[in-house]
């Protein structure tokens, strides 16, 4: 990758039409999204078609998703203001390859945390880069189907969609516009001379696929052609229009901002649990006893053992609404006791669950946020490495003598 970018660059545009969307978009990548200056060509392109797009960037060279997770100035452009969405693109090789051996995913989600907490309505979208020209040699040998442009572009595209899905994100398509591209007009070139990074109608195209999935409207009509011959410009907005708006549940544009009920915290005790959600709008918790709340932090307690469905509705300030139904096995009786143990637990390697203070013979349960037993197991003395999926896992150390530790974790 180039070994320079734009940081946190602001550009700003003050015109519009009666009939004019304002909008805002932040772009998180590196060289895919600086060179020929996709941010700016999309400003352009907008402007055109009678839109204002005030746009922001952070995209040092070669950057990835895990390294923009705790880079500063990517963390102080998301800070800046409450964008409406945030562009994520991932590094080009690392976005193709299988998620499970790389980081992609754990940086993606530290991301998305991180913009939902700046903005609870900003729209997280992927960007979806496009498949080396010749395919990826450095990656053929150990991951065969890189060895070919096909190959590694359904793998971004397979990765995008499958990161646009879990994350409620939306999917700016834009190898897939490429892809058709070069199927049906070849002499069109979108590459630079390195076979990888954008030529100018490369960007063109990116930009277009951009408008098309923020704005979920056409873009046929833009009279902005960039450098590129107008010709040529007419027929990738074609292509960008098509690609995104054909197909607008693939690319998951039905996906509600910033909205869900899911927990961000859990605590418990032997006869109570607390459920925690930090959304700044409206929460109607409704367990199955009868007992409701309308606290971000609801506390329900229990008077007989039994199995309690509590229902979390949560609207959000962007007019959104969510709803999940948690599940939960209360056992009474299991007082704790004094002089119980006292553990760490903690998210230490990605995919990994740290736990120490064990004397050993414990058991520990991990559940998911929705109270569903994932793993149980009983612990060894001293330090325990457990390997665990990503996300909030509740979990429950009950020792020899009846004593309970419970508590939750957030694992990268």
């Amino acid at each position: 990758m180039r070994p320079h970018g734009i940081v946190a660059a602001l550009l700003l545009v003050n015109g519009s039409t009666a009939t004019a969307q304002t909008r805002s978009a932040l772009f998180i990548g590196n060289s895919y999204t600086y060179v020929n200056d996709l941010p700016n060509t999309l400003r352009q392109l907008a402007l055109s078609l009678g839109d204002t797009l005030i746009v922001g960037s952070s995209a040092p060279g070669g950057y990835t998703l895990f390294q923009h997770a705790t880079y500063a100035p990517t963390l102080d452009a998301i800070e800046s203001q409450p964008w409406d969405f945030v562009v994520m693109q991932e590094q080009s090789q690392l976005g193709a390859l299988p998620i499970e051996v790389t980081n992609t995913e754990v940086g993606a989600l530290q991301l998305i945390d991180a913009i939902e907490e700046n903005w609870e309505c900003t729209y997280p979208v992927f960007y979806m880069t496009w498949g080396r020209q010749d395919g990826d040699a450095q990656n053929c040998a150990n991951f065969p189907f890189m060895c070919t442009y096909d190959g590694m572009q359904q793998g971004l595209r397979d990765n995008y969609v499958y990161l646009a899905t879990m994350n409620d994100a939306f999917v700016s398509p834009v190898g897939v516009a490429w892809k058709q591209v070069r199927d049906n007009h070849p002499s069109i070139n979108l590459y630079d001379a390195d076979g990888s990074h954008p030529s100018p109608a490369g960007t063109y195209l990116a930009a277009c696929v951009f408008y098309c999935t923020l704005y979920q409207e056409s873009c046929v009509g833009a009279v902005f052609n960039g450098s590129i011959d107008a010709a040529t410009a007419a027929i990738l907005r074609g292509i960008a229009s098509a690609t995104v708006l054909n197909e607008p549940l693939t690319w998951n544009l039905d996906a509600p901002s910033g909205t869900s009920a899911l927990l961000d915290g859990f605590s418990s005790g032997w006869d109570w649990i607390t459920l925690i959600h930090h959304g700044q709008g409206e929460h109607l918790w409704v367990c199955s006893d009868g007992q409701t709340s309308t606290s971000a932090t609801a506390t329900f307690t229990f008077s007989e053992s039994a199995t309690y469905t509590i229902t979390h509705t949560y609207s959000d300030p962007c007019g959104n609404t969510d709803t999940v139904t948690l599940t939960f096995n209360i056992v009474l009786g299991v007082e704790e006791q004094e002089g119980a143990m006292s553990y760490q637990v903690f998210s230490g390697m990605p995919g990994f669950l740290e736990i120490r203070g064990a004397q050993g013979g414990e058991i520990l349960s991990l559940h998911d946020a929705q109270g569903r037993l994932v793993q149980q197991q009983r612990l060894g003395k001293a330090s325990e490495r457990i390997a665990c999926g990503p996300g909030l896992h509740i979990w429950r150390i009950s020792d020899e003598r009846g004593n309970l530790r419970s508590g939750s974790v957030v694992v990268q």
